[in-house]
């Protein structure tokens, strides 16, 4: 049962992925059929992130109430609904409204399948995390190629109708799989009669606000990296626009690529290594690109980038559950909701810098927040190891 509940996983994160993209691959069709601007687009781009904020801030407490299968459904339903209206193109409030439809959906769906791969991968959770975030960018990967044949063919709302189809397609899979109380896997329900919660202690409060910081960094610098690349090329190595574009192409197959191994990287080398020479690896390579100006050097730096980074979130997702454990659940919603807070308001910062001075400057700011990330997985090994013998969550009230 649980190998049928993994590979069904695999396909919620290939959605995930796949509505992460789509609206940015069909933004300029989508705002020219309402004749709106840029910023009306960025506004749909800042809904779509609220509302997924929104789900994975609500997933825990309507896992609670709801159970996991539940909930997922509910989470599906509101994407295909979302993305089905659209495909319609209705009333540009109508469009706003489902955006963020579809953003909750996906925000309970990363959190609840996140959380729930963690908590009953018995062994090799970093592999099984990674296989995860491996459908994740192949769904990333190709929506944007299926957007482009739809815009060839003067059809491109019909990707919103086919996301939708694909969403309904695994709704129904996912109703038909037998719930299990029991076993933990679809109702978390409430307590049982005399169950003590667990609460963060001192400590492990110190554990949670560095790692949140730890992800509010990395989604900063992964979405920078996918948003700015082509221009950084443009400006640093005068690319055309063509060239400069397959960067993130190259950026997301190298993700891809990593996630095939990275899993079985870390449970043989454990987290804390591979996390600091993956983090010092990414600091390196962005340096590198800071100072390296041939044509075709920044292409192999930015492949050799997505190496280093394509297991920094699954496997920072899970160690951090590892000193923490009892409240994956809860843990795992904080941190990815610091991602998207991170991936959000660290945009500003890189446009800023981008509008302000040149290129190169934003460059060693990826570089710097590459070195935030390698300052907090030491900071965590050390905490972590000075108080390895201290309970990290204690019975009581919640946090």
């Amino acid at each position: 049962m649980l190998r049928r509940i993994f590979r069904l996983s695999c396909g919620f994160y290939f959605l995930i992925g796949v509505t992460s993209v789509v609206l940015g691959s069909l933004l300029p069709q989508l705002l020219t059929a309402y004749n709106r601007s840029y910023s009306d687009g960025g506004t749909l781009l800042f809904l779509q992130f609220l509302g997924f904020l929104a789900g994975v801030m609500a997933s825990p407490v309507m896992s609670a109430r709801l159970g996991r299968k539940r909930l997922l459904i509910l989470a599906l339903a509101s994407i295909a609904v979302g993305y089905f209206v659209m495909g319609f193109l209705p009333d540009w409030t109508w469009i706003l409204i489902m955006t963020i439809a579809a953003g909750f959906g996906s925000g309970m769906i990363e959190s609840t399948i996140g959380a729930f791969t963690i908590e009953f991968a018995e062994e090799q959770k970093a592999v099984a995390m990674t296989k995860l975030d491996v459908y994740f960018g192949v769904g990333a990967l190709l929506i944007p190629a299926l957007a482009s044949l739809y815009i060839f063919l003067e059809l491109w709302r019909f990707t919103f109708f086919t996301l939708s189809a694909m969403t309904i397609l695994l709704l129904l899979l996912w109703s038909k799989v037998p719930g299990s109380s029991s076993a933990g896997i679809h109702e978390a329900g409430p307590a049982e009669p005399g169950h003590r919660k667990l609460r963060y202690s001192g400590r492990s409060l110190r554990i949670l606000i560095l790692f949140a910081a730890f992800f509010f960094v990395y989604m900063g610098l992964e979405l920078g990296l996918m948003n700015f690349l082509p221009s950084l090329f443009i400006e640093t190595i005068h690319a055309k626009d063509s060239a400069a574009s397959l960067s993130v192409t190259i950026l997301w197959a190298a993700m891809v690529i990593g996630r095939l191994f990275v899993g079985r990287i870390a449970e043989s080398i454990r987290y804390i290594p591979f996390l600091f020479w993956s983090a010092a690896g990414t600091l390196l390579l962005l340096s590198a690109m800071a100072v390296i100006s041939s044509e075709w050097a920044p292409y192999l730096l930015v492949f050799g980038v997505g190496l280093c980074m394509s297991g920094l979130f699954s496997i920072a997702l899970v160690y951090a559950n590892t000193l923490l454990p009892g409240q994956t659940e809860k843990t795992t919603s904080i941190l990815i909701a610091s991602g998207g807070i991170g991936g959000a308001v660290l945009q500003y910062l890189i446009g800023w810098s981008m509008a302000q001075g040149a290129a190169i400057h934003t460059i060693w700011l990826f570089a710097g927040f590459s070195a935030v990330l390698l300052l907090s997985i030491g900071l965590a090994d050390k905490w972590s190891a000075a108080h390895r013998s201290v309970p990290l969550i204690q019975p009581g009230k919640e946090l």
